[in-house]
């Protein structure tokens, strides 16, 4: 091959390569819920039996933190939701590291038994590899542990490709729990 047509595909390679768009922020998050009857409220022994959409019965104790249990009647609702979700998105260089926050807050005194207690957790991580087709990339995360996983989900898949060694992402991840109770019809 001639010197002048290499330099000219490796320009024009040096091009394309800076054509490459860097990822949006990707957003992924899911919410469960799960409805349960209560079947039975103990006060004085804190205890609650509850029918799950399966028809299973299941009892547990409840503490002190559960102050509004007397509101608590026979034939109510309780329902749970949890959230999961993460945000992946580049970083710039020299933002890594780990942080945390909590959040928590549950129903006024007299008011229907309810709370809601959640995490968040932010990590920046350097990627090490990325499969061509985005299923699996290898990290260092911010102890330097290095680390393998599989990318099952299309968007968190086409997020990947657009990845290229040594950079730098912020992985948030955000779990949430909330339950309320809801009186019987």
């Amino acid at each position: 091959m001639n010197r002048k047509y290499a330099v000219a595909i490796g320009i024009l390679l040096a091009v394309l390569g800076g054509c490459a768009s860097a990822p949006e922020p990707l957003e992924v998050s899911d919410v469960e819920e799960l409805e349960a009857t209560v079947l039975t409220v103990d006060a004085d022994s804190r205890l609650l039996v509850l029918r799950g959409p399966a028809g299973n019965d299941v009892a547990f104790r409840v503490g002190p933190e559960v102050r509004n249990l007397p509101q608590v009647k026979v034939g109510d609702i309780l329902r749970v939701s949890f959230y999961s979700g993460y945000v992946f998105s580049l970083a710039e260089p020299g933002a890594a590291g780990v942080d945390g926050e909590i959040a928590a807050a549950r129903s006024e005194e007299g008011e229907r038994p309810g709370g809601m207690v959640g995490a968040t957790v932010r990590e920046t991580v350097e990627i090490l590899s990325v499969a061509a087709d985005g299923k699996a990339v290898s990290f260092r995360d911010a102890e330097g542990l290095v680390q393998s996983v599989d990318v099952r989900r299309e968007e968190g898949q086409a997020f990947a490709r657009k990845l290229s060694r040594g950079d730098l992402v912020d992985i948030q991840y955000t779990e949430a729990v909330a339950i309320e109770v809801e009186a019987a019809e």
